[in-house]
């Protein structure tokens, strides 16, 4: 693992007040401001990117060209969602074309998809329709990482999900993927080291829990660590999906790559359980992903003032994520931690207290779920909820989740 010089980071005085952090279980062209804030973000190079492209003026495109920044003023010199002084700007995190940018910090812009989600415009359209032919099972495994996708389920979702398992295992997903495999979706469960947890040691700006595990998605060094460029988990993901476009071209694995060979991380959809949960939790602040689904998490692991909850704005859209976490008792009469924790990270809706009776519709604005109790096809407790048996309870909200019609 290799560990470069930590950029130094200046926040504004408009961030939470420090905390220390205990180990339990970006962008960036600002001058002196905080992620998503009025005139910058934290570094003065900033922390994913080198010099960046983006102008003073916004380069970023003054008609939305390169990004969902918007017309002149988004991504414009006052830095709204990108340029110069704002979040997303040239040297950020977020990439060359700032908070609507055309890529996302990464190893060979490993992060990069059409839109780093600042901007709040939404997720853009994919270049083209998903081409998948024939029947059949498309499954094995990569270097160990099992894939999945079934060539005879209709409707395809044009969705590939990414599956996190629980603290020190390997790749999988603690059982959720059996519910998923039955709608259509692409699926793949990246391997990365699952015992990262907690806040690094001289860490006064607190973002040191959420930067680490950033850096498992990207290969980059954040000043905490990172794997090599090869073992991050987007470059795995791509290198994969290589191999499938030349072994089955009939799954269409082909179509989650740009035309530059980048993963387009606004149709890939991450979900995890436990240790999973978290860390998806965490990148996804600062990566934009189409859809984030969580279970059983996240702890704050010792670092209630990390930047994967204080940062304003996130890359992935606060309402494109959800979680599923569980309760002894109808919110609020509890008030669970991990709840506490999402909510202050800006995700959007209050709990909905669910039993597993099997019942129950959901409405766009439901996000959050306070999973009550359990019976003997319904998983509870400290799980992921979802799987494949048709008497489970949870089935109506996890189809709500992951976006499969009622």
């Amino acid at each position: 693992m290799s560990l470069h010089r930590f950029q130094s980071i200046s926040l504004a005085a408009s961030l939470c007040l420090m905390t220390a952090c205990s180990a339990n279980e970006p962008n960036r062209g600002g001058v002196a401001g905080q992620p998503g804030g009025n005139a910058g973000s934290p570094g003065s190079a900033g922390l994913g990117g080198g010099a960046g492209t983006s102008g003073a003026a916004g380069d970023p495109g003054s008609q939305g060209t390169a990004g969902n920044g918007g017309p002149a003023g988004s991504s414009g010199a006052a830095g709204n969602a990108g340029g110069a002084a704002g979040n997303g700007a040239a040297a950020g995190s977020s990439g060359a074309a700032g908070g609507g940018g055309s890529t996302l910090t990464g190893v060979g812009g490993s992060g990069g998809g059409t839109g780093g989600g600042a901007a709040g415009s939404g997720d853009p359209s994919a270049p083209r329709p998903i081409n998948v032919m024939g029947m059949g099972v498309s499954q094995g495994n990569f270097n160990g990482q099992p894939f999945y996708f079934n060539k005879s389920t209709k409707p395809v979702m044009g969705k590939l999900v990414l599956f996190l398992g629980g603290i020190g295992g390997g790749p999988g997903s603690g059982g959720f993927d059996t519910f998923t495999k039955k709608y259509g979706f692409h699926i793949f469960m990246p391997k990365t080291n699952t015992s990262l947890t907690g806040c690094a040691g001289n860490d006064p700006m607190h973002v040191s829990a959420g930067y680490r595990r950033w850096s498992l998605w990207d290969g980059v060094d954040r000043g905490f660590g990172a794997p090599a460029a090869a073992d991050a988990m987007v470059n795995e993901v791509i290198a994969f999906i290589k191999d499938e476009m030349v072994k089955d071209p009939d799954s269409d694995w082909g179509f989650f790559l740009n035309g530059d060979g980048t993963l387009r991380t606004t149709d890939v959809w991450v979900v995890g359980y436990s240790w999973g949960g978290q860390d998806w939790a965490f990148t996804s602040q600062y990566v934009h992903f189409g859809r984030v689904i969580v279970t059983a998490s996240p702890v704050d692991e010792g670092c209630p003032m990390d930047g994967w909850m204080t940062h304003r704005p996130s890359a992935t859209p606060d309402d494109a994520k959800y979680a599923l976490i569980d309760q002894q008792a109808n919110w609020p009469m509890e008030m669970n931690a991990k709840f506490l924790n999402v909510m202050k990270a800006g995700w959007v809706g209050t709990p909905t207290n669910v039993t597993p009776n099997g019942m129950g519709t959901y409405t766009a604005d439901q996000h959050l779920f306070a999973m009550i109790g359990s019976n003997g096809s319904s998983p509870g407790g400290h799980t992921v909820f979802c799987n494949d048996n048709p008497m489970n309870g949870w089935i109506p909200v996890c189809k709500h989740v992951m976006g499969v019609p009622p």
